[in-house]
C-alpha cells in the first residue's frame, strides 16, 4: 500500500466520526512530514511556565504550547533515562527492549523509528546525547555527540546542511538539566529564595540552591528549543515539521526520577503541527509514550510489524478524544536494584513493589548531591513531615493504591481501605494481565547494588565509577 493510502486509512479507522484536518503534506503534491524530537534528560512534569510553573522562565516551549496542543496526561513507560529513550523510539515496553536497565545498549535488533522513517526515504539523524549503544547507532545516517548549548548549536547546522531532497526525523536530545549542574549557566540565574519546593522534598537552603540550578538548565534547554525552531522557520520547513516536547523521566531528586510516582513518570509533552494538531489545545486524557513512534509513523504514512505501542493520532486531532484506558510503568536495576512495576487510570494508580524488603530507591546522582545532605540534615533534626520520610521505610507496603484526584502528590497509600477495595481489585488485574501479555517477568535472582546508599561505589562497580570520574560527574557539590 502506497505510503498516502496506508495513511488516510489508518486516519480514518482511528476516527471515526471525528472530522479530520489536513494531515498529510503529500496530498497537495508535497512530501510527507519532518519530525523533530526534544528530550529534556530528568525533566520534570510541571517544571515549565506553560503548565503553570510560576518561576521557571520557558517563553519557547510556552509559544510551541500556544501554537499546538499540550498534554496533561502524559506518561512514560519507566523513569530511567537509557531505557526510557529506547522505550519511546522502539514503541516498546523497557522490559520487552532487553534493554530494562540502566546503561543496558539496546540490542541490534530492536527495530527504531528512526530505521522505517529512514526505510520510508527520511534522513535521520540523533544529536545530543546517545545512550543507546552502539548497536543501533547504524538505525541513524548520523548520530553527533554533545553536551548542553552545542546540541543546539549542532541541530542548527544539521538543519542547513541535511540532504534537502528527503523529510527529515531528528532526535534533538539535550543533557539538561541532568546533573552535574553550572554556576552561571544562563545570563540571569534563579534565585534560591524564589523556588517552588515540591512537598516531597524538605524545605532546605541546600535543597532550594540545587534547585536554582535545576531552574538554570531547564531555561537553557528551553533556549534550545527556541534556536532550532527559528532554523526550522528560515529553512521554510516549520508548518511541515512535526515537532514533539517532552522527557525521558522526572527531575533528579528524591522521589521523583527512577520512581513510579507522578513526579518520576509523568511527562511534560507538546506537540506542534498545524497540519493537524489544533492551536492552544489541551489534552486531559491519558497518553502513554510508548504510543509515540506508532503515531507519528502513521502520521508518516509508514507500516511498522515490532512496536507494541499503537497509533493515537485521533488524541493528536481532537483534544476530547480518547486514547488508553490506563497507561503501564516499570522500574528496574538503576544503581540500586529495583523491579517494580505500576498501572495507571485517570483517577487510580497501583504500584507493586516485588522487592519491598528494601527502602525507596534514589539514583545516585540525587544521593551525591547538596540536595541529600540537606535531606539528611533535616532528617537528622526531626524536621521531615510523614511524607518525606516515606523514602527510608523498610519494608515499603506490597502494594501502594493512590486516589490522584484527592491525593495528587500520592502520599496516602488506600489500599488497605475497604472503601477502594473494587478499585484495587481491578488494577490487580489490569496490571496482571499486562505483565502477561508483555512476557514480564520476574528475574531469578537480584542484580547487585552498584553503589551504597551514601552514594559512594561498591567494588564491582569501581570501574564505572573511575570512568564517571574523570567526567567531572562526582562531588557535584564542591564547585557550587
Amino acid at each position: 500500500m502506497k505510503p498516502l493510502a496506508f495513511f488516510l486509512f489508518a486516519i480514518g479507522s482511528s476516527l471515526i466520526s471525528c472530522q479530520v484536518p489536513e494531515t498529510n503534506p503529500s496530498a497537495n503534491g508535497k512530501r510527507p512530514p519532518n519530525i523533530v524530537i526534544f528530550i529534556g534528560d530528568d525533566l520534570g512534569d510541571g517544571d515549565l511556565a506553560c503548565y503553570g510553573h510560576k518561576v521557571l522562565r520557558t517563553p519557547h516551549t510556552s509559544r510551541l504550547a500556544a501554537e499546538g496542543m499540550r498534554f496533561d496526561a502524559a506518561f512514560l513507560t519507566i523513569s530511567s533515562c537509557s531505557p526510557s529513550r529506547a522505550s519511546i523510539l522502539t514503541g516498546r515496553y523497557p522490559h520487552s527492549t532487553r534493554a530494562e536497565d540502566l546503561h543496558d545498549p539496546l540490542p541490534g535488533d530492536q527495530k527504531m523509528i528512526s530505521q522505517y522513517l529512514r526505510d520510508a526515504g527520511y534522513y535521520t539523524a540523533s544529536i545530543g546525547k546517545w545512550h543507546l549503544g552502539n548497536e543501533v547507532r547504524k538505525q541513524f545516517d548520523d548520530v553527533i555527540e554533545c553536551q548542553a548549548a552545542p546540541t543546539a548549536q549542532n541541530t542548527v547546522k544539521l538543519i542547513k546542511d541535511r540532504p534537502k531532497d528527503k523529510p527529515f526525523f531528528l532526535w534533538v536530545a539535550s543533557t539538561d538539566p541532568h546533573r552535574p549542574y553550572q554556576l552561571k549557566t544562563i545570563d540571569d540565574p534563579h534565585k534560591a529564595e524564589n523556588v517552588v519546593v515540591p512537598p516531597y522534598l524538605p524545605d532546605h537552603p541546600m535543597i532550594r540552591k540545587e534547585l536554582a540550578l535545576y531552574y538554570d538548565e531547564v531555561e537553557r534547554f528551553d533556549a534550545c528549543v527556541g534556536s532550532v525552531r527559528a532554523a526550522l522557520e528560515e529553512a521554510g520547513e516549520l508548518d511541515n515539521t512535526i515537532v514533539i516536547f517532552m522527557s525521558d523521566n522526572g527531575m533528579p531528586f528524591p522521589r521523583a526520577k527512577t520512581t513510579l510516582y507522578d513526579a518520576g513518570i509523568r511527562t511534560p509533552l507538546i506537540v506542534r503541527y498545524p497540519r493537524a494538531v489544533p492551536k492552544g489545545a489541551v489534552q486531559k486524557n491519558l497518553f502513554s509514550v510508548v504510543d509515540l513512534a506508532p503515531t507519528l509513523l502513521a502520521m508518516a504514512g509508514v507500516k511498522h510489524s515490532t512496536m507494541q505501542g499503537e497509533s493515537q493520532a485521533a488524541m493528536w486531532f481532537d483534544a476530547k478524544a480518547k486514547g488508553r484506558d490506563a497507561v503501564y510503568a516499570e522500574a528496574n536495576w538503576h544503581d540500586f536494584e529495583q523491579f517494580t512495576r505500576a498501572v495507571r487510570d485517570d483517577r487510580f494508580k497501583l504500584v507493586r513493589n516485588y522487592y519491598n524488603d528494601l527502602p525507596l530507591w534514589n539514583s545516585v546522582d540525587s544521593i551525591s548531591s547538596i540536595t541529600w545532605v540537606g535531606y539528611m540534615e533535616m532528617k537528622k533534626a526531626g524536621k521531615l513531615t510523614a511524607a518525606q520520610q516515606q523514602i527510608f521505610l523498610e519494608p515499603r507496603p506490597r502494594e501502594e493504591l493512590y486516589d490522584t484526584q484527592a491525593d495528587p502528590d500520592e502520599f496516602v497509600n488506600v489500599a488497605n481501605d475497604p472503601k477502594y477495595a473494587a478499585d484495587l481489585a481491578r488494577l490487580q488485574k489490569k496490571l496482571d494481565t499486562w505483565r502477561e501479555q508483555t512476557d514480564d517477568a520476574l528475574p531469578k535472582e537480584r542484580k547487585p547494588d552498584g553503589w551504597t546508599r551514601e552514594g559512594d561505589p561498591l567494588p564491582h562497580n569501581q570501574p564505572w565509577y573511575d570512568r564517571w570520574i574523570k567526567q567531572g560527574k562526582k562531588n557535584q557539590f564542591e564547585t557550587y
